[in-house]
């Protein structure tokens, strides 16, 4: 509701200046004095909205962005004050100073001095205020950070907002939680947070908790671990783990967690491995024959995101911008956390089964997510 409240205050604040500014510049050039004298007088009666609404603007922008130190974050708050003392201090006196000079039909060298101090003033204001605008598009995902390339479509990639969503691209599949195919948009921004009503869109719920997409201290160590066999071996790197429970639920005598080691090839033949890999939604397993120091992937799925119940998105074939992979990870497969709890941010640790994450809206959940050491380990 805040991001709402405030996009649209801003808004306002944008058009009615561009409004007044384009008016008198029309007006000076073409209207005699006594269409100037009108105009004047609307745009110091507009006053009674426009100032309110960069009050709004204002406020809800500060409550935003209190907690942000990212460096669109950073731009916005250094170009607000700005903004409201040019506002207040210069465009304000400026209006109330022309509408009583063009009253008295005094067009003389003080309206013209104050009426190029307003005009340039009110100038800079529009271009940091469309400057804030572009940025809070872009913290929202609702705009990419680089522009779209000219000729034929976009490679599919997944981008990383800072301290904001997953922005998709070119995706040519997303599937629903009920097993339902979405008809993809050119550009998507999914929610990561966990707290979006919209989901697996964001709404700028972000903004409002000073999301950390940033990995926890405490993240999971990357590392390649090998189980050997005659046969297969088998690799796995637990911090790409999304802690599906595929592997135990479709191969126990192999994949059992109560035993030590946990995953025994001998227990079972290379072909049911290789299938159970494939299986594996995070690409944290994989395989190779003996002697072979190349790990293989198995993928299987058609490119796309697949948004699992109550879980994570489960991707194939799309490329992540970041690169931000673990060793041995598949650049085709991957797990990214949508709960906002992971430690292993970009990938989901499982962490949405601990905290009791679900894709149920709740008007009424607290907007914070807890934290590495409150969370069992």
């Amino acid at each position: 509701m805040k991001t709402r409240i405030h996009a649209i205050a801003g808004g306002i604040g944008f058009v009615m200046i561009l409004l007044f500014w384009t008016a008198t510049a029309i007006t000076e050039l073409f209207a005699p004095h006594e269409t100037v004298a009108a105009v004047k007088a609307l745009i110091l009666q507009g006053m009674v909205i426009l100032i309110p609404a960069m009050v709004i603007a204002g406020g809800s922008g500060t409550v935003l962005g209190r907690h942000r130190t990212d460096a669109l974050a950073s731009a916005k708050k250094k170009r607000m004050p700005l903004i409201a003392v040019n506002g207040l201090l210069i465009l304000l006196p400026s209006a109330w100073f022309l509408a009583g000079k063009a009253a008295a039909g005094e067009f003389d060298r003080a309206f013209y001095l104050v009426q190029i101090v307003e005009l340039v003033c009110g100038a800079a204001n529009l271009t940091m205020m469309g400057l804030n605008i572009r940025d809070g598009l872009t913290m929202t995902g609702r705009i990419g950070g680089t522009r779209a390339r000219s000729a034929g479509p976009e490679d599919p990639v997944i981008e990383e907002r800072p301290a904001g969503p997953l922005v998709a691209k070119s995706v040519p599949r997303l599937t629903s939680v009920e097993g339902a195919e979405i008809a993809p948009r050119a550009v998507m921004a999914l929610c990561r947070c966990g707290l979006s009503q919209n989901k697996p869109f964001c709404d700028g719920s972000h903004t409002e908790i000073a999301f950390d997409t940033e990995p926890s201290p405490d993240r999971t160590p990357d590392g390649i671990k090998v189980f050997e066999s005659q046969q297969i071996h088998v690799h796995y790197n637990r911090l790409l783990c999304s802690h599906a429970g595929e592997c135990g639920a479709r191969l126990n005598s192999v994949f059992d967690t109560r035993q030590r080691p946990w995953i025994t090839p001998d227990n079972g033949t290379p072909d049911q491995i290789r299938d159970v890999v494939r299986a594996c939604p995070s690409g944290a397993l994989s395989w190779s024959p003996p002697g072979s120091a190349v790990a293989r992937h198995e993928i299987g799925t058609d490119p796309g995101i697949t948004i699992e119940r109550n879980g994570p998105y489960r991707v194939t074939g799309l490329r992540l911008a970041s690169g931000a992979h673990g060793e041995g990870a598949s650049p085709d497969k991957y797990v990214l956390c949508r709960c906002g709890a992971s430690r292993n941010k970009p990938f989901c640790d499982g962490s949405h089964t601990e905290v009791a994450w679900s894709d149920k809206a709740d008007p009424k959940a607290p907007n914070t997510h807890p934290t590495s050491q409150e969370r069992p380990k």
